[in-house]
């Protein structure tokens, strides 16, 4: 059994009192990620088939994109020599974008960068053909893996990225028992998402 159907929410959770009933719906956008510039490395994602994320998959994060869920790093216009192109990390960008991104990356990799995450109530299928989709889901808190924040504001720019599976109320983050198309992805960080409506309900991950 997973982490819950969003109808069945406040029935199955044993802490539902801290947890809300109802959710925005399509709150979130997952996406798989695509390198244009590395399109053997897309096929590769859906060698097993279609990737199925379950409910009460766990999103953490959050750091800033450049290039849309796909591609968040943009590594379609990445420089791997800068020191051979005046020390620009991306081509086809300005000066100021590229100082830009570069305090953003910063920022992102600061220590004691807080963190935040989310849980999905329903599952998404991604495909080849489709590789992005939506669900809601509920903002998931836990001292023990310190996710303090009670809500999630909507940011197109910020992406999250597959952190675990809450089953029973108890959080994997191995992705070892997971089907193969969602296990690959999940363990080689190729699986996107991001906050598009703000999430205010919350679900408390019990301590072990």
């Amino acid at each position: 059994m997973r982490f819950i159907t969003l109808s069945l929410f406040s029935l199955l959770l044993p802490n539902a009192a801290s947890a809300e009933t109802s959710t925005e719906r399509e709150a979130v956008e997952i996406c798989a990620s695509y390198d244009p510039t590395s399109p053997e490395d897309f096929q590769k994602e859906f060698s097993f088939g279609d990737i199925l994320i379950p409910a009460g998959t766990v999103f953490d994060g959050a750091w800033h994109m450049f290039n849309g869920l796909k591609d968040p790093g943009d590594m379609q216009h990445i420089i791997n020599d800068p020191q051979n192109h005046g020390g620009k990390g991306w081509q086809s960008i300005s000066n100021a974008e590229e100082k830009r991104r570069e305090a953003y990356l910063r920022t992102d990799h600061e220590t004691g960068h807080p963190h935040q995450a989310f849980i999905t109530d329903g599952q998404v299928k991604l495909s080849k053909r489709r590789p992005c989709g939506k669900t809601a889901a509920h903002v998931i808190v836990s001292s023990q893996w310190d996710w303090h924040a009670r809500t999630i504001s909507a940011a197109p720019d910020l992406y999250y990225q597959a952190y675990g599976v809450v089953s029973y109320d108890k959080i994997d983050t191995s992705f070892d028992t997971e089907p193969m198309p969602f296990q690959w992805n999940a363990q080689a960080g190729t699986i996107n998402a991001a906050v598009i409506k703000p999430l205010s309900m919350v679900y408390e991950l019990p301590p072990d």
